[in-house]
């Protein structure tokens, strides 16, 4: 099974035939400014001081499930992305966002991570360890670049052509080790300069932004099929947008904040699609200057979640 799937993800996958997905329409209660915060600094992942997202459009692909049921998804992801500002790749683009529905979640990457380190290429070693120790029925990680303002990536002068790569002397490369136990220039790496000559060209900076920016290229969420039984495909979905295209993970505690994050949860009610707090922290991020500091991002988030209006209908299909 796991040789069957992963054969699947490397292959050139034709998008399934568009279907008309339901309009977001969000609903919640007011939240107080504590609730606001916690849940956002709850959910969200910097990397290197800032909030990563994708700057590339996105190109959603489903794999373990019926052609139907997949196509239904991905409008679904297509329809959120866009009300909340990201770009969609165009037909036939290359996927960068991937659903996947296994038997068994922990063991499906246990094996990915064994067989093609590929996936995990741009990721802290630590983060790795993290992953693969992660019982939860729904996995879920990205890989994350760091870049300038003007997304180029580090520049390796050392040859004098200003070539540029994405060495990271604490990311995991794509042959599954620390970068800085390769040659450099690795193509596959992922993240900030090492030693060696390695530079980036960064034009400005300020108390609230920095000079760079952390861009997600790849994003991976594995679900458990036992556990996406009686799911509807708009919860897998609207799950599934908030790891991947905010890279945010699952509250740890109870933060009395409704969100799509809690549907794997045990217990509870099971959210029926993103909440309102969901839907203002995707508009919130994608809005922002992609160079704000993590402080600043989190601030506006919190901003952003706290003056929501529950009652407002999201309507995508506008």
């Amino acid at each position: 099974m796991f040789v069957t799937t992963i054969a699947l993800m490397l292959a050139v996958q034709a998008p399934g035939t568009p279907t008309p997905g339901d309009d977001i329409v969000v609903t919640g209660e007011r939240l107080t400014r504590e609730a606001a915060r916690r849940y956002v600094n709850d959910i969200s992942r910097p990397v290197n001081d800032q909030l990563p997202a994708f700057r590339n459009p996105v190109c959603p692909t489903v794999i373990g499930m019926p052609e139907e049921n997949a196509a239904v998804i991905v409008e679904r992801v297509k329809k959120v992305a866009k009300y909340v500002g990201v770009k969609v790749g165009k037909p036939g683009c290359a996927t960068n966002f991937r659903i996947i529905v296994v038997e068994d979640a922990q063991a499906f990457v246990s094996e990915l991570h064994r067989q093609k380190p590929v996936f995990f290429a741009g990721m802290e070693k630590s983060e790795i360890d993290r992953l693969m120790k992660d019982q939860r029925p729904a996995l879920a990680w990205s890989a994350v670049q760091t870049q300038n303002e003007d997304g180029q990536v580090y520049a390796d002068y050392s040859s004098g052509k200003g070539q540029f790569d994405r060495a990271h002397g604490n990311r995991v490369s794509a042959s599954g080790v620390p970068t800085d136990s390769e040659s450099e220039g690795a193509a596959a790496d992922v993240g900030r300069a090492t030693p060696g000559g390695k530079t980036q060209r960064n034009m400005s900076a300020s108390i609230i932004k920095s000079s760079t920016q952390q861009a997600i290229l790849d994003s991976y969420v594995v679900i458990d099929s036992a556990a996406a039984n009686g799911k509807t495909l708009m919860q897998v979905a609207d799950y599934a947008v908030m790891r991947a295209l905010a890279a945010a993970q699952p509250p740890a505690e109870a933060t009395g904040v409704d969100t799509i994050l809690t549907l794997f949860n045990d217990g509870g009610e099971t959210p029926p699609s993103l909440r309102a707090p969901d839907v203002a922290y995707l508009k919130a991020l994608y809005s922002a200057s992609p160079t704000l500091n993590k402080m600043a991002q989190l601030n506006r988030l919190t901003k952003a979640v706290l003056e929501t209006s529950p009652e407002e209908p999201a309507g995508a299909g506008k």
